[in-house]
């Protein structure tokens, strides 16, 4: 037997003070209320009624005091207060200005996150006087997540960069701050590699159409889970980034390759993204690296993630000859310092390659013999006949000297010496 809740609608009782009124919550209890237009409401907290039902004082107290403007505002903390020239007011002043609010809604609450908890730790000091080994020391006392100390420096450099532009101050402490990460990063997914997700996962499948889209367009997560058949313009996937010096764009329009349209083409689904889960939802952003690395891994490729998928993507097109302005068009990266990452690794590769097939001509040259080899056939003999060699010296250099070729042999005899 199904239980059905009633709902008794209570009518709204009146209450003799002007913009006042009462609200009854699910637990039966009575909220009362100031609303004034154009101000916030604002909740009495004072007991409205005695036991015998008569008005309290201290609710009509409280209620002409938050009618003459006075609404009991909690003075803030001794530590909430900002101090103006220190480090957590030149924080704060960051996030207002325009080069923080720019920033994609990811980046913005990932700066957040890293220089909230600078601030607390060194929020009240003057930022004036940070030098450079104030910022290592950060850095260092962060060594336990290189990765972390890193991305600090990497968000402090900026901060002072944009309070120099700012005029608020005149040299950046950050700058010529060294990494101490030293990780390669992600993986960056092999040929055999991909052969082998292929091999596991065939057309149609989610996990195929997952990779092949991160493959042939190379696009950030962020953007990859927004994508869908909407995007899909004249045999080319047109979007909107969300990050990076694409973003500027504001529109970016990339080919459909042949591996990505076979993929395209097994899948069957209608939904508005390509990307769904088992419940057929859009995927966030996170869930689907969390999906990523469970095929991965259900693939038995452990160092195999989404990301290294992009890196990937940019090494097969640098490989294939993409200029370093081509790459920044296409992976949305705002400086040339990525791209030049990628075209170089190429380069060195085409490099090594051909400096190994100029080896392999001169080692098949070498093999073959320059001249025919000395023999004792008649042949030679008849071409060595008058000519001095090594051997006719009797024993080689160093010999008499009247063995010497530059001396001449006195081939004439008198016939009676001849006995």
């Amino acid at each position: 037997m199904v239980r059905i809740r009633s709902i008794k609608r209570l009518a709204k009782r009146s209450v003799p003070f002007k913009y006042c009124s009462v609200d009854t919550d699910r637990h039966g209890n009575d909220r009362y209320y100031i609303r004034v237009p154009g101000m916030p409401k604002y909740r009495i907290k004072s007991r409205y009624s005695d036991d015998h039902g008569n008005i309290t004082a201290e609710f009509a107290a409280e209620y002409h005091r938050v009618m003459a403007g006075d609404r009991g505002r909690k003075e803030e903390p001794e530590s909430a207060r900002i101090e103006p020239g220190s480090v957590l007011w030149l924080v704060q002043s960051y996030y207002r200005s325009k080069a923080f609010q720019s920033h994609c809604d990811a980046t913005k609450k990932d700066k957040k996150s890293v220089l909230d908890r600078y601030c607390a730790n060194v929020g009240g000091l003057p930022y004036k006087k940070i030098r450079k080994c104030d910022i290592e020391a950060s850095q260092m006392k962060r060594i336990g997540t290189p990765g972390a100390a890193d991305k600090l420096v990497k968000y402090l450099k900026a901060l002072f960069n944009w309070a120099i532009s700012a005029e608020l101050a005149t040299f950046n402490p950050a700058t010529g701050v060294g990494k101490i990460h030293k990780s390669p990063g992600f993986h960056t997914w092999t040929e055999a590699e991909l052969a082998r997700f292929r091999e596991v996962y065939a057309l149609g499948t989610m996990a195929r159409l997952a990779m092949e889209l991160m493959l042939n367009l190379g696009v950030r997560r962020s953007d990859l889970v927004k994508l869908g058949w909407k995007n899909l313009v004249n045999e080319r996937i047109e979007f909107s980034p969300q990050k990076g010096a694409a973003h500027d764009m504001k529109w970016l329009s990339l080919p459909v390759t042949e591996e990505l349209r076979e993929a395209l083409d097994a899948t069957t689904h209608e939904e508005p993204t390509f990307l769904i889960t088992e419940y057929r939802k859009a995927f966030t952003s996170n869930g689907f690296g969390n999906k990523m690395r469970q095929w991965c891994n259900d693939a038995h490729l452990p160092e195999c993630s989404s990301h290294g998928l992009r890196k990937a993507s940019a090494t097969i097109l640098a490989e294939a000859g993409a200029t370093e302005h081509q790459l920044m068009a296409i992976f949305g990266w705002s400086d040339s310092k990525m791209a030049q990452h990628y075209t170089k690794a190429a380069q060195s590769k085409r490099i090594i390659d051909a400096g190994f097939e100029r080896r392999k001509a001169f080692v098949a040259r070498k093999i073959v013999p320059l001249s025919p080899n000395r023999n004792s056939g008649e042949a030679n003999r008849g071409k060595n006949d008058g000519k001095t060699t090594s051997e006719d010296r009797n024993g080689g250099p160093g010999g008499p000297a009247e063995f010497e070729t530059n001396q001449p042999l006195n081939l004439e005899w008198d016939e009676d010496s001849i006995s």
